[in-house]
C-alpha cells in the first residue's frame, strides 16, 4: 500500500470516527438534555450510524442521518457519508442563526458581519482549544460522571484514549447531559481535526493497526463464498442487460395494450329479434418520453362491434328508439344508447386498425402541464373524473357500461384534435381546460378551421385535500354543426336516452345532410365526488345539467345523475365489486320548436358487476345492467343486458 494511500486512509478513518463520536455521542446528548428520561440506542435521532440496506448491484453507501437541536431549538441535518462531508445549511446561514456571543470591538469589520461571525467563531475555538489543553484527559476513567453503562460510553473512550481531543471539566466531568451551541460543536470539531493533522504529519502507524487488517482478513474469508456469488451475478446481469440494450424495442418507448372479449344478450320486453353477440376491442399504445417529463402517447384501436342501425338496433343490443322524420314521409328509428358497452366505445372498425390517439403532453412549469392532441381527443384523458375504480379509462377492468365510467358531462363534444392544460394552484387545487373539436365539419375542414367548426370547451375545478377525497365542478360549452349533437364525443352516441341525443326527434347524428336543420349550442353545468372512508369502501357519484338550443326550433334541458359504490378487494386482492344506481341523460322538457311527443319517465340505470382479477394481466368480469324505463318511457318494459367480459392486459 502506498504512503499516499495510507495517508488518505487514515484521514478518512479518523474523520469518520470523529464525527461520528461527536455526532453520536455528544451532539445528541443535547437533544438528551431536552428529553433525559428516553435516551437509548434505539431512540430516534439518537442511533448511532447504521448501514444501509445495499441495492441488488451496487451497495447504499455508510450513511447517518444526525440532528443537532440547539438552545434556539432549530434542527440542522448532517449527513456522514464516505464522500465529503457537507451541511444541509450554509455556512454564513449556521453562524448568523446561532445563539450571539459578546460583541469585539478589536479589528472587526462592521460593513462585513459574516467575517464578524466568522471572526468569532475562531476565536471562540482558540480559547476552547486552550481550556481543553489545560483539561486533557488521556482515559475516559478520569472523567467522574461516565459510567461504561452510558449508551455514548465507547465513541467517547474511542476520542479521549486514542485520539485524544476530548477534554473534561477542571472538576473532573465530562456534563455530558448540557446542551451545546453550534459555536461550542465547531470549536469541538476543530480540535478533532486539528489532532488529524498532528497523527497524519507526524505518520502515526496505530491508526490502521493489525488487529484490524486481521479483522478484516477474517471477514473476506467468512464470506468468500457469498462474494463470489455476487461477482458471479452481477456478471450474469451485467451480460443480460448489455443483451437487453442490444435488441430493445426502443430506448424511449414502451409498448403497452390490451384485448376484450365481450359476450352480451338482452332479455326483457325488447330481445324478441335478438341473439347474443360476441364481439372484441383491440387497444395498442405507444407511450414514448423523450426527457422524462414528457409524454408521446399513439394509440391504435380495432374491433368488431356492429354500429347503430335501422329498427332500434344498437351496438346489436336492441333497444327501443325514437323516429327522426326524414324527407319524402320516411323515418329513422334512433336506437337508444342506453347500457352501451365501455368496451364497444373505438370498436367499430369492422376488424381494421384505426390511429385513435395521437398525443403530446409536456411540463411549461412546475405547476403548468401542457396537452396537444391530434387524434380522437376526449376531455377526460385530461380533466380528471373523479370516479375511482369504475373509470380505468379504457373499458377493460372498469365499470362494464360507458355510462357507468363517469358523468356523460364528459361525452358531450370531442373526437377530434385539441388542447389543453392543467394548472396547479395549490396541491390540493387544480384548475383544466380543454378545447376539442370534431373530426367531422372541424379543425381537419378548411373552410371552418380549428375554432370556426364544431367544438367544446371545458374548464374545471378540481379539489382532492387527500386520497381519499375529491370533489370537482365542471362547465361545458359546445357548438354542434348539424348532425353532430349528442353524448358521444363527436362519433356514436355513447350514453342517454334517444329522446335526449336527437331533441325528440329534431336532430340526426350523422343526418346533417338529409335533414335541414340547425347547429345545436349547449351549455352544461356539472359536479362529481369521490369518498373512499377505507381502503375498501368507495362511494362516488355526479349530478349534470345540460341546456341545448337548436338555432331557430327552440330550447331543451337534460339532466343525469348517479350514486356509485365500489367494493375493492372483495373476495381476493385485486377483485372488485361495483354498484351503479343513476340515471342515464334524459331530456326533461323542450320548449318551442316541432319536438316528437316523448315522455319523462326516470330512465333508471342499475348496473353490478364483479372483477375476477386472476392474474395482474388476465380478469373476468360478469354483469349485468337493468333499465326500468328504457328511452325514458315505462311503458317500453324493463329490459336487462347480461355481460361476461374478459380483459387480457400486456
Amino acid at each position: 500500500m502506498s504512503s499516499n494511500t495510507v495517508t488518505f486512509n487514515v484521514g478518512y478513518r479518523l474523520l469518520l470516527l470523529t464525527l461520528t463520536g461527536l455526532g453520536s455521542g455528544i451532539l445528541s446528548e443535547a437533544s438528551y438534555a431536552e428529553n433525559p428520561g428516553s435516551p437509548s440506542l434505539e431512540s430516534p435521532g439518537l442511533n448511532a450510524p447504521s448501514l444501509n440496506a445495499p441495492e441488488p448491484i451496487s451497495p447504499a453507501p455508510r450513511t447517518s442521518n444526525l440532528q443537532l437541536e440547539t438552545e434556539t431549538s432549530e434542527i440542522v441535518p448532517i449527513e456522514l457519508n464516505s464522500t465529503p462531508i457537507e451541511s444541509s445549511i450554509p455556512l454564513d446561514t449556521m453562524v448568523q442563526t446561532a445563539p450571539a456571543l459578546p460583541q469585539v470591538t478589536s479589528s472587526e469589520n462592521p460593513a462585513n458581519p459574516t467575517s464578524n461571525s466568522l471572526d468569532q467563531l475562531q476565536r471562540y475555538g482558540r480559547e476552547d482549544n486552550g481550556r481543553q489543553k489545560k483539561e486533557q484527559v488521556t482515559s475516559v476513567s478520569q472523567l467522574s460522571d461516565v459510567q461504561p453503562t452510558d449508551w455514548a460510553f465507547q465513541a467517547l473512550q474511542s476520542l479521549v484514549e486514542r485520539y485524544g481531543c476530548i477534554a473534561g471539566y477542571p472538576d473532573g466531568t465530562y456534563k455530558g447531559n448540557r446542551a451545546l451551541t453550534r459555536y461550542e460543536f465547531a470549536a469541538g470539531v476543530n480540535a478533532c481535526l486539528e489532532r488529524i493533522n498532528e497523527l497524519i504529519s507526524a505518520s502515526t502507524t496505530n491508526l490502521v493497526t493489525r488487529e484490524d487488517l486481521a479483522k478484516l482478513q477474517r471477514l473476506m474469508e467468512e464470506f468468500a463464498a457469498e462474494l463470489a456469488s455476487l461477482r458471479g451475478r452481477v456478471t450474469v446481469l451485467e451480460a443480460r442487460a448489455s443483451e437487453l440494450e442490444a435488441n430493445q424495442f426502443s430506448t424511449t418507448t414502451k409498448l403497452v395494450g390490451q384485448v376484450i372479449f365481450g359476450l352480451a344478450d338482452v332479455f326483457g320486453a325488447d330481445d324478441e329479434d335478438f341473439n347474443t353477440v360476441l364481439q372484441y376491442r383491440a387497444d395498442i399504445n405507444l407511450i414514448t418520453s423523450f426527457t422524462g417529463q414528457d409524454l408521446l402517447i399513439t394509440g391504435i384501436k380495432t374491433g368488431n362491434a356492429t354500429a347503430p342501425g335501422l329498427g332500434g338496433s344498437r351496438f346489436g343490443l336492441s333497444l327501443p328508439g325514437t323516429e327522426v322524420g326524414l324527407p319524402l314521409g320516411n323515418s329513422f328509428t334512433v336506437p337508444s344508447a342506453e347500457a352501451t358497452l365501455a368496451s364497444q366505445y373505438g370498436a367499430v372498425f369492422d376488424n381494421e386498425l384505426n390511429l385513435t390517439t395521437l398525443e403530446y403532453q409536456f411540463p411549461v412549469t412546475s405547476r403548468l402541464r401542457a396537452y396537444i392532441g391530434l387524434g380522437s381527443e376526449v376531455h377526460n384523458q385530461i380533466a380528471p373524473t373523479l370516479n375511482p375504480y369504475f373509470d380505468d379509462a379504457d373499458g377493460g377492468t372498469g365499470a362494464i357500461t360507458a355510462f357507468g365510467q363517469r358523468n356523460p358531462i364528459y361525452r358531450l363534444g370531442g373526437g377530434g384534435p385539441g388542447i389543453g392544460f392543467n394548472y396547479v394552484l395549490t396541491p390540493d387545487l387544480t384548475l383544466t381546460g380543454t378545447y376539442l373539436t370534431s373530426t367531422i365539419n372541424g379543425a381537419f375542414d378548411p373552410v371552418n378551421g380549428f375554432f370556426a367548426g364544431t367544438y367544446s370547451a371545458l374548464g374545471q375545478i378540481t379539489w382532492k385535500p387527500s386520497p381519499a377525497f375529491g370533489i370537482g365542478a365542471t362547465y361545458t360549452n359546445s357548438y354542434f354543426a348539424p348532425g353532430r349533437f349528442g353524448y358521444n364525443n363527436f362519433g356514436l352516441a355513447l350514453t342517454g336516452t334517444a329522446v335526449a341525443n336527437t331533441l325528440a326527434g329534431q336532430t340526426l347524428l350523422g343526418g346533417d345532410i338529409l335533414l335541414d336543420r340547425g347547429a345545436v349550442i349547449a351549455n352544461s353545468y356539472g359536479v362529481q365526488a369521490f369518498f373512499q372512508p377505507s381502503p375498501y369502501f368507495v362511494i362516488t357519484g355526479w349530478f349534470a345539467a345540460t341546456y341545448a338550443r337548436l338555432i331557430g326550433d327552440g330550447d331543451g334541458e337534460i339532466l343525469t345523475y348517479a350514486l356509485n359504490f365500489g367494493f375493492p378487494d372483495l373476495g381476493k386482492e385485486g377483485n372488485f365489486l361495483g354498484v351503479v344506481v343513476g340515471a342515464e341523460p334524459y331530456l326533461t322538457r323542450y320548449e318551442d320548436g316541432n319536438p316528437s311527443d316523448f315522455e319523462v319517465d326516470i330512465p333508471l340505470h342499475i348496473e353490478a358487476y364483479y372483477r375476477f382479477q386472476f392474474t395482474p394481466n388476465i380478469s373476468l368480469t360478469p354483469g349485468i345492467v337493468w333499465l326500468t324505463a328504457p328511452n325514458q318511457d315505462t311503458s317500453n318494459g324493463d329490459d336487462f343486458v347480461g355481460v361476461l367480459r374478459g380483459t387480457f392486459q400486456f
